[in-house]
């Protein structure tokens, strides 16, 4: 809280509003709390009658103007053109206009020249720039941890990008609020919204602390999401109820803790995104694959040339050699076949199984057959072709293919002695494999289940096989019930093995051939078949030609480009994105070695807010005085689907705080309404923007504030809308003039009877200097950087909070500690030495000078003027420019050695740096 003690109790007793509630019973107080202006509901109330009805433009007026008469102040006329504009620039974009803007809107005639101008900078991608920043202020926005290590966040600037673009597109201002929330169980698939969550973790956190701490530092950072969304978002100050019941707002501890209890399990995260549209995707999906055919296409062409012939001299040197080694593969014969979905399975002469009749999305194959083989060490699989299969298969698939998503293996004794034992696969090879990830015949033993085995890219009507050999021998003395377990649940519907056939072998460890590299027991058996001169299998002297291709250097060279054209081009784009969600890895801090958990399952309700003094469970729930209609939370509750990742307690927020006719939503209207009637006017209709309670200010128009609101509600909570309205108002478009007889009945303009100027923050004033010297770098988004020399706009600064930028700091840059509703701005001498003395100022009236292209001295200082300032000299200006400019040449006359061209730019130079340092360069009226 602000004040404590009998000071905070004085202020509160001498309130006027009905804020001091009576010590009666609870359901009393809660109803004498409902009746405080801001926990009532939005009213729609009618614009009143005015009798100066010619001034009133829009509804606004009506209510401003109403206030005034009542008041006895009388508004003031339109502001010129020239500062119209400058002010709409400054307000939307937070940079000056060009001249021939200025010009254009001076010069034209049409009744909707105002009215066109602001849906032109509304629609400038510069908006969310300048909009941004005013968000960032309140969401407390930094990039990197705070406190004594203060580590990067190096990921967080995509949750400033988000607000930039979520702005630019006008994102209804209830959704750019849910997204916040709950972006990552709103729409998971937008990498926006799980950009949006970075919002939950902007705030600093210790990450070097001792075990003691632990419970107490994550109770903390579970205070500064809940203060902050109460700031941000409904403009209460919740965070004071941490430790006690909040002395003030109807907001008890309970509340608070419950609130808490909607983070519980909420932890950040740097997560790799693909950010690619779905065209990008289409086209990346299309060059990739046109990249890994052609690197298929190359080894293809390699096996059909090259390997042949080399294999074939291969062979005859191994029969001019004794001790060929032998593998025996043997043919299961299955006793039982059995599918899940129906599928039928026939046996066919060659042991193998032919699918027949129709054939499911996703299936199951399990096989059970008796061997007496006491040690089998492999298994090899074939799929088949077929003409009754699509592309004569070897998969049941449309275009042929097959995806082996899992196969798993179990051994058991024939006479029931013992349970069957799990057999577990060691490695695996196979004749052709449709990439070296997730479609490798690696990937149909990893136990996921959206990989598998599949052979498209060269291996559709074309016999297959793989051999999987096991981790350490499997049987029994007594003879071995084998049974083997086929998944196809891949996406990709039908892709079943259309024929297989299955084999066993019983072959020690492998024999070596030549160098270290010697074949598996599949290959030996091929191999020693070939030296005898017998028969093999196409399907075997591919598998053996493989073997032997894969120790040729060629055939090395190509597999690495395909395998670089897999993992390297994937079809997607990918970011790292820092998210607050749940379920993901947390990121690692200085006190994980020290078992740091980074949240706690269970909230509890603590005494005076110490962990060590726990009162109750509690679960997650909303402040009792913000849920009406006889609602409880769960009005507001979204089940998690099931499998979910999280709780969805965070979505039930995110509709909760947003809902204006039971919920929180008409605290939420009302408060980004001010926020942006304060940027337009200076002061807020509420002067404290982060608290409507009873601590805050009371509402100078509070008729205004809920029409306004009611009115952001009715269009969609579009802002853009809005900031319109508000702009093409009379009370916005008034000039700045001073009249004796109304300041002195209201000096603060509280009333709205003048348009306040007031100075720029930090970041227009420098991208002002930027822009008008012809430096302004326009690129948008991305990572930023700490180097004052940076060119890009402001609010591309890194915000490390423990090197803010010095230039930015001297104008009044925040501290991003906490929530922040209103800037201060204050006048003090470093300001007016960055002016004129920081490098980068001199570097900017430089390059600004520079931009003088006028022959004559005095056209130069028009020029300047238009520039700078949006209109022309004056006659006084003028005369003092030019002696000023006159008096230069003069003195480099005298100077023995003084270039006088050098001197001349010399001087155009500081009578532009004194330009961009006059007040009313910093200032707008």
């Amino acid at each position: 809280m602000r004040q404590s003690g009998l000071s905070l109790l004085l202020l509160v007793l001498a309130s006027a509003a009905p804020a001091t509630l009576p010590a009666t019973s609870p359901s009393s107080k809660a109803e004498e709390a409902r009746k405080f202006w801001s926990f009532q509901p939005l009213t729609h109330p009618v614009p009143p009658p005015v009798t100066n009805e010619q001034w009133a433009r829009t509804a606004i007026d009506r209510f401003v103007l109403a206030k005034q008469q009542e008041k006895g102040l009388t508004p003031n006329p339109p502001a010129s053109r020239e500062k119209l504009i400058r002010r709409a620039y400054s307000d939307l974009l937070g940079l000056p206009p060009a001249p021939a803007d200025v010009s254009a809107f001076v010069n034209d005639a049409s009744p909707d020249a105002y009215a066109k101008l602001i849906d032109r900078l509304l629609e400038s991608p510069r908006y969310g720039e300048r909009w941004a920043r005013h968000w960032l202020d309140v969401a407390r926005f930094a990039e990197s941890d705070g406190f004594e290590h203060d580590s990067d966040r190096p990921a967080a600037f995509q949750y400033r990008d988000f607000v930039i673009r979520a702005l630019n597109q006008d994102m209804p201002f209830d959704q750019f609020v849910q997204w916040q929330l709950a972006g990552d169980e709103l729409a998971p698939d937008d990498w926006q919204a799980m950009a949006a969550t970075g919002f939950l973790s902007a705030g600093v956190l210790p990450t070097q602390i001792t075990e003691k701490e632990f419970e107490f530092t994550r109770y903390s950072q579970l205070d500064d999401m809940v203060s902050t969304v109460g700031n941000a978002m409904l403009g209460l100050t919740i965070g004071c109820a941490r430790c006690h019941d909040h002395k003030f707002d109807p907001i008890s501890c309970k509340d608070y803790y419950r609130l808490a209890a909607s983070f519980a399990t909420a932890i950040r995260n740097d997560v790799d995104i693909d950010v690619s549209t779905p065209s990008e995707r289409e086209e990346l999906k299309r060059q990739t694959e046109a990249r890994q055919l052609a690197a298929r296409a190359k080894i293809d062409a390699f096996e059909q040339n090259v390997v042949p012939a080399e294999f074939n001299a291969f062979v005859a040197g191994l029969r001019q050699k004794p001790g060929t080694p032998t593998a025996q593969w043997s043919v299961l014969d299955f006793e039982q076949v059995t599918t899940l979905h129906g599928t039928r399975l026939v046996r066919q002469p060659d042991g193998s199984l032919l699918k027949e009749g129709t054939t499911p999305d996703h299936e199951t194959y399990v096989l059970k057959a008796r061997t007496g083989a006491p040690a089998v060490t492999a298994i090899r699989l074939e799929a088949l072709t077929d003409k009754s299969l699509p592309h004569n298969g070897p998969g049941a698939g449309g275009n042929g293919n097959f995806a082996l998503t899992e196969l798993e293996l179990t051994a058991a004794p024939v006479d029931g002695s013992a349970s069957a034992v799990s057999i577990k696969i060691a490695s695996a090879i196979a004749t052709h494999q449709q990439n070296t990830s997730s479609l490798s015949v690696a990937s149909s033993f990893d136990g996921q289940s959206g990989t598998g085995w599949a052979v498209d890219f060269g291996g559709i009507g074309k016999d297959q096989a793989a051999i999987f050999r096991f981790e350490k021998p499997a049987g029994f003395a007594g003879g071995t019930l084998l049974t083997l377990t086929l998944h196809f649940d891949h996406a990709s519907p039908q892709h079943l093995i259309g024929r297989p056939r299955i084999s066993i072998s019983n072959q020690p460890d492998p024999h070596e051939f030549k160098g270290n590299e010697g074949p598996d027991s599949a290959v030996a058996d091929v191999l020693s078949r070939l030296v005898a001169s017998q028969d093999v299998s196409a399907a075997d002297l591919t598998l053996a030609r493989r073997w032997y291709a894969a120790s040729l250097p060629q055939y090395q060279q190509l597999k690495q480009e395909l395998s670089k054209s897999e993992a390297v081009n994937a079809p997607h784009r990918t970011v790292k994105v820092q998210v607050t969600s749940e379920g993901l890895p947390p990121v690692k801090n200085f006190a994980d070695d020290r078992g740091y958990p980074h949240f706690y399952k269970q909230v509890y309700l603590l005494r005076r807010g110490d962990p060590n003094n726990k009162v109750e469970p509690v679960s997650a729930a909303f402040p009792a005085i913000l849920m009406r209609g006889g609602n409880d939370e769960s009005h507001w509750s979204s089940p998690a689907p099931a499998g979910a990742r999280t709780s969805f307690r965070r979505t039930a927020l995110a509709h909760w705080i947003t809902d204006t006719e039971s919920g929180g939503g008409h605290l939420t209207a009302r408060v980004i309404v001010n926020r942006l009637w304060q940027h337009h006017l200076g002061r807020g209709i509420v002067s404290t923007p982060n608290d409507f309670g009873v601590q805050g200010e009371r509402p100078t128009h509070r008729e205004l504030l809920d029409w306004l609101a009611s009115d952001l509600v009715e269009h969609g909570w579009k802002l853009k809308r809005l900031h319109k309205l508000i702009m093409t108002s009379a009370v916005y478009m008034q000039d700045s003039a001073i009249r004796p007889e109304d300041e002195k009945i209201d000096p603060h303009d509280v009333y709205q009877w003048r348009w306040q100027p007031r100075r720029l923050e930090a970041e227009p004033i420098r991208d002002s200097m930027l822009a008008i010297s012809g430096l302004l770098d326009e690129s948008m988004y991305g990572p930023g950087t700490l180097d004052q020399d940076m060119r890009r706009r402001s609010v591309y600064f890194t915000v490390k909070r423990s090197q803010l930028v010095p230039m930015m700091m001297v104008l009044d840059w925040p501290e991003p500690l906490n929530s922040i509703g209103n800037r201060p701005s204050t006048t003090i001498a470093p300001q007016a030495l960055l002016f004129l003395n920081s490098p980068q100022a001199r570097r900017y009236a430089e390059a600004f000078s520079r931009r003088l292209t006028a022959a004559k001295p005095a056209d130069a200082i028009v020029q300047a003027y238009e520039i700078a300032l949006g209109r022309k000299p004056s006659d006084d200006e003028l005369q003092t420019a030019t002696s000023f400019l006159e008096g230069r040449a003069r003195d480099a006359q005298n100077s023995a050695g003084v270039n006088a061209a050098v001197s001349d730019a010399a001087a155009m130079t500081d009578l532009c740096q004194a330009l961009m340092s006059a007040n009313e360069f910093v200032y707008v009226e």
